[in-house]
């Protein structure tokens, strides 16, 4: 499982780096741009092994490939680009919550098929929703397993760093550089890789979990 979350750490770079580029193939463990054929079969994890999916061996390093996207996204209206980027941590707080629920409303209004509530009263709603707990449950009102219940390893922490290194490097940098939602995407990032940090400096880590070193698959070997 611990050795599980290297994988998931590139996923999830690859899933805003996919949603950010309006749907581009690209190799989830190289980031390289990648071809239909090996991008249906990335999009087949419990079929293929992690060895069978390597860029090297489906595609080939020396290749030249042309950029191409995902077809489904020609099914979404203005296509899988973003229209807003937000925090899901930053809507639900005191302090940045509420400004963060004026822009989700402004968002909406105006679309077809959404009624959207009178701008002095949206204000009133995220009051509502997230401080008087009145209507759905949002994600902090789950039962179960909090946040604090989960842990991770030193290698965890520094891979997620370098991950997050590298999203605010690409989307700090042209073409980037005007683009609104990539601002406000970096300045998320920022701030999730200075809790990061933080954990790392107060030695907030454990041990990574395997049932023997010689069993890591050997692109862990250095990151426990």
């Amino acid at each position: 499982r611990d050795e599980r979350v290297f994988d998931e750490i590139k996923w999830y770079g690859w899933f805003i780096d996919y949603y950010m580029e309006g749907g581009l193939l690209r190799d989830m463990f190289t980031n390289k741009i990648t071809t239909p054929e090996h991008w249906n079969m990335l999009m087949m994890p419990t079929v293929y092994t992690v060895h069978e999916l390597r860029y090297d061996l489906v595609v080939g390093n020396d290749i030249v490939v042309e950029p191409s996207y995902d077809p489904k996204c020609s099914l979404v209206s203005n296509g899988c680009e973003p229209v807003k980027v937000i925090s899901a941590e930053r809507l639900v707080t005191l302090d940045r919550g509420p400004a963060v629920g004026l822009e989700i409303a402004d968002v909406l209004d105006g679309k077809e098929g959404m009624t959207v509530i009178s701008p002095e009263a949206r204000e009133c709603i995220w009051r509502e929703l997230i401080l008087n707990k009145k209507g759905l449950k949002t994600f902090i009102d789950r039962e179960g397993y909090s946040e604090d219940d989960y842990s991770f390893t030193k290698g965890h922490l520094e891979k997620m760093v370098k991950e997050l290194d590298r999203l605010i490097q690409k989307y700090s940098n042209v073409p980037w550089t005007t683009n609104s939602n990539a601002l406000v995407l970096v300045d998320i990032i920022q701030e999730h890789r200075g809790l990061i940090l933080e954990d790392l400096a107060e030695g907030r880590f454990r041990r990574i979990m395997k049932r023997s070193s010689s069993l890591t698959p050997d692109r862990f070997q250095e990151l426990e």
